[in-house]
């Protein structure tokens, strides 16, 4: 029999009483847990994180470590700063059971700032009364971005890690901040941000092996049931959210049939192709709250029009878009869901994102859409050269032949007029096109004739082909970067490194730093942690690995992520 109930689409597993699927995420956060690291796991809506969270915490409990989870949205938005962060101690309160009165408390320190009080509260009362290692989860803190006071709030957590070095107490308390977020939309100054203390956990998509346990819901054998589940992964590609709707829509498909069981075991991919259809596109994909959240990322979220136009080069697929940790944009899609990385290189997510939010859909949300522009202006190419016809057959008449002199140089002149409109949007839409396909000099090149063509015959260009001409120039102008220059070090760069395949460069400098690049000249990451100059920078021979030699008497071993493996000391000088 067909099991719909294991499915949960919306909501922690736990609530639903659905099926939890393990991943590499969960014991990678157990472990940092385990081990009082802070992390933080910043992701799209509907990857499992709540279930991830509450499965960890519980996991946590049942060895003795006491967790807590502080759900921010319960905050409110509509509060003081006095109220909020009071209200963040009463969720303590309400799990920790402190002997202490928060009230109280609370009152009783007025005189301090309510930073202040937080982090003086943890070290007087929590670390006082609770023994042993306390995991605090901090979910949803994407609900900070409305406020304008939580700023302290990261930084206070910041200040009880960095409090370690001075009270070994502090030691024994940890955090994991979760959400929808990206570190910079949550605080901007990077240099007092929790987010370059903790560890990143990235929730991926189920794999087939993952995502078998889904399949018990179809109520089949295993070889048929395998088949199924393959069809339904081409078009998921194993999201969460999406991977378990789909399932849960063949099994409603089957409910409506009289023996259910023979219904599944008839299945076609054809069949599955149907119910993705009827489940995700045309009038549905609009009620489907997880395609809602994606396409409200990519509009109404969307910090600028570069996070559709990143997306546009992506979706084309024409030149390889390469992901970058530093871009705003990148970023944002990236927590949109619609795209992942895969080697380094952003892609769409699955098939469903790829049909929904196609090129038609992105034209038809970026401003300036210069192909419709094009098509409002053909009537009217139309209408002239037909009056230039009409002209012509009139001049025959001698009676009409001044007045139809006139109409023609007229209709000339319009018609001119409509030429140089149209091929100044005719450049403006070549030099879009060669952006999206990351030709960049070659759109600069084709945007320079639209300049050119602005200028030279400006009385003849109408006020919304001069308004397009300049706003495709301009993104054309922002959006070409060097790609042969590297600048980030402050001070003299010793050595540069090539990866074995060629697509990521080490540089070493003076000013105590490895950073690493993508091919292109983009910054990837900034390794830290020696002490003076770095000399030299190796690649090991599988690019796993990366070697920094400094004059602080160390080499420094790196993973390829720019995680800190090892420092090798015994060198009595200068590597």
């Amino acid at each position: 029999m067909a099991n719909p109930t294991i499915y949960t689409v919306g909501g922690t597993v736990q609530a639903g009483g659905g099926i939890y699927i393990p991943r590499q995420a969960d014991e990678e956060l157990l472990g940092l847990c385990r081990s009082a690291t802070f992390a933080y796991v910043l992701t799209p809506r509907q990857m499992g994180k709540s279930s991830l969270m509450v499965r960890t915490a519980q996991t946590l409990m049942d060895e003795g470590i006491r967790s807590v989870i502080v759900d921010l949205q319960e905050l409110g938005a509509s509060v003081t700063v006095e109220q909020w962060y009071f209200g963040f101690l009463v969720k303590l309160e309400d799990q920790l059971m402190f002997d202490t009165d928060v009230v109280s408390w609370w009152q009783e320190h007025q005189h301090l700032g309510v930073s202040q009080r937080l982090t003086q509260f943890f070290e007087r009362v929590l670390l006082t009364e609770v023994e042993g290692q306390v995991v605090i989860f901090v979910d949803e803190i994407d609900s900070t971005l409305s406020l304008d006071f939580t700023d302290d709030f990261f930084i206070a957590i910041r200040y009880l890690y960095v409090a370690r070095a001075t009270n070994p107490e502090f030691g024994r308390l940890s955090f994991v901040l979760m959400g929808v977020a990206t570190p910079g939309d949550l605080i901007r100054d990077a240099k007092r941000t929790p987010f370059n203390i903790g560890q990143r956990v990235d929730l991926t998509d189920f794999t087939f092996e993952e995502a078998l346990p889904l399949a018990e819901g179809l109520g089949l054998p295993s070889d048929e049931v395998n088949q199924i589940l393959r069809w339904v992964l081409k078009w998921t590609a194993g999201h969460p959210y999406l991977t378990q709707r789909l399932c849960g829509a063949l099994v409603a498909e089957a409910s409506r049939e009289f023996v259910e069981t023979r219904f599944i075991a008839s299945l076609e991919s054809r069949d599955v192709d149907r119910i993705v259809n009827s489940t995700f596109f045309g009038a549905m994909s609009e009620q489907d709250n997880n395609l809602q959240f994606v396409r409200d990322m990519l509009t109404k979220r969307a910090p600028d029009l570069e996070v559709l136009t990143i997306y546009r080069q992506i979706r084309l697929g024409k030149r390889a878009v390469v992901d970058d940790e530093q871009s705003l944009a990148k970023s944002h899609l990236k927590l949109s869901g619609v795209v992942r990385q895969e080697y380094n290189v952003l892609r769409v997510r699955n098939q469903i994102y790829q049909q929904v939010f196609d090129y038609k859909w992105i034209n038809k949300h970026l401003p300036f859409n210069l192909r419709d522009r094009w098509e409002r202006v053909k009537p009217a190419l139309s209408y002239v050269a037909a009056l230039v016809l009409f002209s012509g057959l009139m001049t025959g008449v001698a009676v009409y032949v001044n007045q139809q002199r006139l109409i023609a140089q007229n209709a000339l002149d319009e018609l001119e007029k409509q030429q140089v409109n149209s091929k100044i949007l005719i450049q403006s839409l070549q030099s879009q096109n060669l952006m999206a396909a990351n030709l960049e000099l070659d759109a600069l090149v084709a945007g320079l004739k639209v300049g050119k063509e602005l200028k030279t015959q400006n009385k003849n260009v109408e006020p919304d082909t001069r308004i397009l001409a300049v706003a495709t120039l301009q993104q054309v102008v922002y959006g070409v970067k060097e790609r042969n220059l590297l600048e980030g070090h402050s001070s003299s760069v010793n050595s540069v490194a090539f990866s074995p395949d060629g697509q990521t460069i080490a540089s070493a400098s003076s000013d105590k730093t490895v950073k690493l690049w993508n091919h292109n000249g983009q910054l990837l990451q900034t390794l830290q942690g020696h002490s003076s100059s770095v000399n030299s920078v190796a690649f090991s021979p599988d690019g796993q690995t990366i070697a920094s030699a400094s004059s602080d008497k160390t080499v420094k071993l790196w993973n390829h992520n720019g995680q800190l493996l090892q420092t090798l000391q015994g060198h009595s000088s200068s590597v």
